[in-house]
């Protein structure tokens, strides 16, 4: 087993695990991006339930209005009561609330923290989008954001989950991450979440080469293999 593999924590799905090569690396943003509906919220609780099942505080930004609590419950299942101390959620309201938040996670999450998700990061920002003139003051917080991100989590030894909103590419193509310069130049990691039938997802490992799939099944309780029993 490698440094890399032993300084990672898994996201509580063996075959996303497997995908990951292993989970969530300390020091390292993973960006997951896919279509409304594809679990990318339910991936973000898992690995905060998973982080918080090994004795480690697990921190979200949520953007899209109340932070669906009952959802994070459901994926803990019977854990819940012993872990939820360690869970620590907050919501923004906008995008200049959310800048502002990130700019102070270091002081205001709570001791112990090592995972921290944003979920997800671009729809606040896809709200204040306007004219040229305008998108470059908000795609300057956003890039200032990341980069935010990225130094805190080298700083302080934690992984960052980042979840994105997507857009067809301009070729009509398929789709991509909305603002995908930015949310690329900062990811180290990118994972795409696919619908291909119902509760059935593909999850396709973009960065780093070569790239590669899991099928997994979306369940009340998470992730699981595509074959597999929940919990």
């Amino acid at each position: 087993m490698s440094d890399r593999t032993l300084n990672r924590i898994g996201t509580g799905c063996r075959e996303l695990d497997s995908l990951l090569s292993g989970g969530l690396e300390v020091g390292e943003i993973l960006l997951v991006y896919g279509e409304r509906g594809s679990g990318k919220t339910a991936l973000a609780f898992q690995v905060m339930s998973n982080f918080a099942s090994l004795g480690k505080g697990a921190a979200m930004v949520y953007t899209e209005g109340r932070p669906p609590v009952s959802r994070l419950m459901a994926i803990s299942g019977r854990s819940w009561d012993a872990i939820s101390d360690l869970i620590w959620v907050v919501e923004v309201k906008s995008f200049e609330s959310q800048e502002s938040v990130i700019e102070e996670l270091e002081y205001q999450m709570p001791p112990g923290v090592a995972v921290i998700a944003i979920d997800t990061i671009t729809s606040r920002y896809r709200e204040v989008l306007g004219e040229h003139d305008e998108n470059i003051v908000v795609n300057k917080s956003l890039n200032r954001q990341l980069a935010m991100l990225k130094d805190l989590c080298r700083r302080k030894a934690l992984s960052v989950l980042i979840t994105g909103e997507v857009r067809m590419q301009l070729d009509g193509k398929g789709i991509q991450p909305v603002a995908p310069a930015i949310l690329s130049y900062w990811s180290d990691r990118i994972v795409r979440l696919e619908r291909p039938l119902g509760d059935v997802r593909k999850a396709v490992l973009e960065r780093p080469p070569p790239k590669r799939e899991a099928v997994i099944r979306l369940t009340e309780k998470g992730f699981i293999g595509a074959g597999g029993v929940a919990p």
